[in-house]
């Protein structure tokens, strides 16, 4: 009983002033929080620029244009057929293809690089309509090239080996770096077969 008087003396005591107090503490709470957030996100998307600028992206933009310009004729239909000539080609050991000549590792690169673009896109509105600026139609038409070569990929027994038959058997006793690696493992198993946004 004396509980409840102590709270209905409590709500008495309430003032509006109080009232002003808790909201401006959790205001100043939210905006202590958010700002650094907001920071993050914005070095992540900032720290991409540098990738972008660097050979390694343009010359992986580069052979994604020509290949599909040059061997496809910018023909979609074309993708899956050429591609597979490109890979066999770069892969063949007679042929000696330097790293940054093959299509197979540009187009990887070129996927992980937008991949994490995306997600920082994705993490902000303000990010959102940065990128939105920034970014033209001619990058679009790039990574729809990819969307083709990716499933050209996907959809290519040869191209994409299935090995998940691996996934019944046991693992031998582990240590040192293969801890690791078996929490990497167990972490990702059970994961589905695309990356999930």
């Amino acid at each position: 009983m004396e509980f409840i008087k102590a709270i209905c003396t409590w709500k008495d005591s309430f003032f509006t002033s109080d009232c002003v107090s808790i909201v401006i503490a959790i205001f100043t709470l939210v905006v202590t929080i958010s700002i650094p957030v907001q920071i993050m996100k914005f070095q992540r998307y900032l720290s991409l620029m540098p990738i972008y600028m660097g050979f390694d992206v343009a010359n992986a933009f580069m052979s994604v244009i020509n290949f599909f310009h040059d061997d496809c004729d910018c023909d979609v239909g074309r993708i899956p057929e050429e591609y597979k000539k490109r890979f066999k080609y770069d892969f063949d050991e007679k042929n000696n293809v330097p790293l940054e000549k093959i299509l197979h590792y540009q187009r990887r690169l070129l996927n992980d690089y937008f991949f994490e673009l995306e997600s920082c896109r994705k993490s902000s509105w303000i990010l959102r309509r940065k990128i939105e600026k920034e970014w033209t139609s001619s990058e679009a038409w790039v990574v729809k090239i990819l969307i083709f070569m990716n499933a050209a990929v996907d959809n290519d027994p040869e191209l994409f080996k299935n090995i998940s038959g691996i996934k019944h058997e046991r693992l031998p006793k582990i240590r040192g770096l293969n801890k690791y690696l078996k929490k990497f493992y167990d972490d990702l198993s059970n994961a589905k077969r695309w990356m999930q946004s």
